[in-house]
């Protein structure tokens, strides 16, 4: 069986954790534990140490940016009061490759097998946005961490799995469940994540509220939880009475709290926040709140910490933006038509209505809230927000190309060979014998301003671009730049010779005949 279980877990056998129970438990109700790591190799007979009870092991599971099994790790934010069962029930009701699994601590290791090792990046992605749509989870491996393995001491083991039916197994019987669960790795990263539909517009809860309905609440901070919680139904449906919220925090209070509030608290506290629209409370100055916040997350739901964005942008699909240096556009497909704004068309809500009439379709101005930030702003910065860059028209594409044609023209338009005296007038030298460009900054800052150019924000920027090099003196003139001769310019290079004729045929025989522009004339010009 150790063998089983060395093949099962797979990942970095260049070195394990070893861990140890201490005894105690935090505020929570967590088991605390100490760790070390081992710089020695994961093998067989220390698996079997594991199973027998002697050596607790911790195992990385990425290994040279591949996986073969990963992990979410569900952190209760309150261990004595936990159940697993409402996730082995969502695990079984969306029919999810995964295998819950008590931790070492008292929470919940939620298992991923792979029937091959796949790639470390991908796998990831799919892990938490299945974790975000069901757990909430704080953390999500492979995540460059080691984490406990199961059935340490099996045959007294309390790190067990469960099976459909919520019942713990044996390590034999969890074996047989992650073989017939294994998922090949492309159909994993192809796995459709169903929308948890436990209530509407859970997705867009904040994940303390979702963590409170999901796991229910027996201890202290009650009053601040159901706060929140109440904060949460105001931005639902701002339009709530204040019998309205009470009621509903009445039915809150009772479904989610163990030792429930007194009736007459929580009807005070629906009319506060229905009175005075509260925002939620987190930490740092709610520590409470800390176990169970996911900031970075709750500022990407729609009815979290940002400002609450208008139900009607779930009927904007396939945003994305086109960017050029001269202008933004954003396309999107709304009640079937494919629709093309730009900046001006977005800069109020009349100006997007007159656009989407030309599309055949009439905007219903957004009702305005009773305080706070227009609806309109709000679906617009939504919009912008969830846009992503059309890959057929990549900006960092337009960009090259427009600078490439900008510093061709340059180039090409002003060069000379060999006659540095030019320099002063106006013109890029190019030296035949070293195939090196001299100009003036001056020459180029002309050549960017005349063509009215958006692509470089300075004459430095195109400088930096070019890779030119300032000297301090080239053939007697002060302030000089050069770069090696584009390859991207056309122009013939002449061959060096000791003496030349000059007939009528030839550019020079007419040079004397033309009035070359003094230094003057081209300041002048600028």
């Amino acid at each position: 069986m150790d063998r089983k279980f060395l093949k099962l877990f797979a990942g970095d056998d260049t070195c394990y954790l070893k861990s140890s129970l201490t005894g105690e438990d935090d505020e929570r109700g967590k088991k605390s534990a100490q760790y070390k790591t081992i710089y020695e190799p994961v093998t067989a007979d220390l698996w079997k140490q594991h199973l027998s009870g002697k050596t607790r092991i911790g195992i990385k599971p990425e290994k040279d940016g591949k996986c073969s099994w990963a992990c979410i790790d569900v952190d209760p934010h309150n261990y004595k009061s936990y159940s697993e069962k409402k996730y082995v029930d969502i695990i079984n009701k969306y029919n999810l490759p995964l295998i819950p699994v008590r931790s070492k601590s008292g929470g919940l290791h939620i298992f991923l097998f792979l029937s091959k090792p796949g790639n470390v990046d991908k796998i990831l992605k799919k892990l938490k946005s299945i974790n975000t749509q069901y757990f909430q989870a704080l953390e999500v491996f492979p995540c460059n961490k080691m984490l406990n393995m199961p059935y340490f001491n099996m045959e007294s083991s309390m790190e067990f799995a469960f099976n459909d039916k919520n019942t713990p197994v044996m390590a034999s019987v969890f074996l047989d469940i992650a073989e017939s669960k294994k998922i090949d790795p492309e159909d994993f990263y192809n796995y459709q994540v169903q929308e948890y539909d436990v209530e509407s517009d859970w997705s867009h809860y904040p994940p303390c509220v979702q963590k409170l309905i999901q796991e229910g609440w027996s201890s202290n901070n009650r009053n601040n939880y159901l706060f929140n919680i109440l904060v949460l139904e105001m931005k639902k449906n701002t339009s709530l009475s204040v019998q309205q919220i009470e009621e509903i925090a009445q039915q809150r209070n009772l479904s989610v709290f163990t030792t429930p509030l007194e009736r007459n608290e929580v009807s005070a506290l629906a009319k506060s926040v229905h009175k005075s629209s509260y925002e939620f409370q987190c930490p740092p100055k709610h520590p409470e709140f800390q176990p169970i916040c996911n900031k970075d997350l709750c500022k990407t739901r729609r009815l979290g910490i940002g400002e609450a964005t208008p139900e009607i942008i779930d009927n904007f699909e396939n945003i994305t933006y086109i960017r050029d240096p001269k202008n933004t556009f954003y396309e999107f497909d709304y009640e079937g038509q494919h629709v093309i704004v730009s900046p001006e068309d977005m800069k109020d809500e009349k100006a997007f209505r007159v656009k989407l009439l030309r599309y055949g379709k009439f905007w219903m101005t957004l009702p305005k809230p009773r305080k706070g930030p227009s609806p309109f702003e709000l679906l617009m910065k939504g919009i912008v927000e969830q846009a992503i860059e059309n890959e057929d028209h990549a900006y960092v594409d337009t960009l090259e190309e427009e600078r490439y044609s900008m510093l061709k023209d340059f180039f090409e338009s002003h060069i000379e060979q060999d006659k540095f005296e030019k320099l002063k007038d106006g013109y890029v030298i190019l030296d035949t014998d070293t195939n090196v460009c001299y100009f003036k900054k001056i020459t180029l800052d002309s050549f960017l301003k005349k063509k009215g150019s958006r692509i470089f924000s300075t004459t430095h920027d195109a400088l930096r671009m070019l890779g030119c090099v300032r000297k301090e003196y080239v053939k007697k003139e002060k302030n000089v730049w050069c770069v090696e001769m584009p390859e991207f310019v056309s122009h013939t290079k002449l061959k060096s010779k000791k003496s030349k004729t000059v007939s009528e045929i030839d550019n020079d025989y007419h040079e004397k005949f033309r009035s070359a522009k003094t230094e003057a004339d081209i300041q002048k010009d600028h």
